[in-house]
């Protein structure tokens, strides 16, 4: 019986009673051939765009019978390495250290493609001229690298670019008992475990919900919040002091810790204090100012500021008054109110300006003479002859010492003048 070779790694099985005494090398190129189907690595040069790895029947020297393939070298293109036979199964670990893409092929099926620098296990089919050939890739670059099932890593795990949890509901565990853990939720964000905290320096800096209606952002000095516009919808508590350097607007209404009513605000040299008013003013919680009856006192009035046109119509007020000395008979004001100056208009004769004209000639005059020696020799009558709204005419008599009758005009050492106007 003649010998058989195995499908897929060409392994000869020698027939019953055949090679009497040659058995032995035969079997040793069989044990070559499963050697270097478990762990052989054949190295590959790359020269061109297309190479046949063969699998020859009994042959420990072929290609095809190594484990693994190291490509290298400048095809100058992508290569495609052709495994033949097309009929075997094979399994193959391929490192690409070229530097163009490898397609791995078997027949008119898939094929698997390697890049540059890329490892990856490949398996065919053997299905004979439609044989496909899969890539599994044991790389993270530039393909993805999937594991069907759970995946443990004992040690330390390096990720070069990025990491995606896929699953909408992915969870990441920390700790031997998965005391922290953060879940995504779908479309939102992430999600810390419980009462959990995210720490930023030491465990007195952190942000923490302690409940699940209170949010807590703790410091041990202060938090910075930089921005153009901080939006706080909501009641605002602040138990320590707020420190204000711009302006403050409000748009609804101030409370302090006081709202007596009528109560305002003083400075007092620290800050605003709310007060009540006192004394003769009060204001009202509507801003009506009142004095109190009989509160304003003449030291509270300036000089010259109560005129005529202010006080009521029917208000007596002292229009003009003055003193008059006469020596030979000129006249002169010696003390007055409201004059601008004499005129002597003859004997006895005085017209006295009015400094602020009344508003008529209807206005009360009185008018008395006096001396200056004590004799009484020169006391005698004084009247008012016309008056007008800005003069006073003052004529001065006498009577004769021959009848009590009889009057004559004089210069009197001096009199007196005073007006009242309405």
């Amino acid at each position: 019986m003649a010998s058989t070779y195995t499908t897929n790694n060409g392994i000869e099985k020698i027939g019953s009673g055949e090679q009497a005494g040659t058995w032995g090398t035969t079997t040793n190129a069989n044990l070559d051939i499963i050697d270097k189907a478990i762990n052989g690595v054949e190295a590959i040069t790359l020269s061109g765009t297309s190479k046949t790895i063969t699998t020859t029947d009994g042959s420990a020297a072929s290609e095809g019978v190594n484990k693994v393939f190291v490509f290298s070298g400048s095809p100058g293109g992508t290569c495609t390495v052709t495994l033949s036979p097309n009929d075997q199964e094979k399994v193959y670990l391929i490192k690409n250290s070229s530097d163009q893409t490898v397609l791995i092929s078997q027949g008119s099926g898939a094929n698997a493609s390697l890049a540059a620098n890329e490892t990856a296990w490949v398996f065919s089919d053997g299905a004979g001229s439609g044989a496909a050939v899969t890539k599994q890739d044991v790389s993270s670059s530039p393909a993805a690298f999937t594991v069907g099932t759970n995946l443990t890593v004992t040690g330390d795990a390096s990720v070069g670019d990025d990491l995606s949890l896929a699953s909408d509901g992915a969870i990441l565990n920390f700790g031997a008992d998965s005391d922290v853990s953060l879940t995504h939720v779908a479309d939102t964000g992430l999600l810390l475990n419980s009462t959990r905290q995210l720490q930023f320096n030491d465990s007195t800096q952190n942000i923490n919900a302690p409940n699940a209606t209170t949010l807590d952002i703790n410091a041990t000095d202060e938090v910075e919040v930089n921005a153009t516009l901080i939006d706080v919808n909501g009641n605002l508590d602040v138990s320590g002091t707020s420190t204000l350097t711009g302006n403050v607007t409000l748009g609804g209404q101030l409370i302090m810790p006081d709202v007596t009513d009528t109560k305002i605000l003083i400075a007092d040299g620290t800050s605003y204090q709310e007060r009540s008013v006192s004394g003769d003013v009060t204001i009202s919680n509507t801003g009506v100012a009142t004095i109190a009856n009989n509160a304003v006192e003449t030291a509270m009035i300036a000089d010259n500021q109560i005129t005529t046109a202010k006080l009521a119509g029917s208000v007596a007020v002292i229009g003009m008054s003055a003193k008059v000395t006469v020596s030979g008979g000129n006249p002169a004001i010696t003390a007055s109110v409201n004059t601008s100056g004499i005129t002597d208009s003859g004997t006895g004769d005085f017209t006295i300006a009015i400094a602020t004209d009344y508003s008529d000639a209807n206005y009360a005059v009185s008018a008395t003479t006096f001396d200056d020696d004590g004799t009484n020799r020169n006391i005698g009558e004084l009247t008012v002859d016309t008056q007008a709204a800005d003069t006073i005419l003052v004529k001065s008599f006498r009577p004769s010492a021959s009848e009590n009758s009889a009057r004559s005009s004089f210069d009197p050492d001096g009199f007196y003048v005073m007006s009242n106007a309405q």
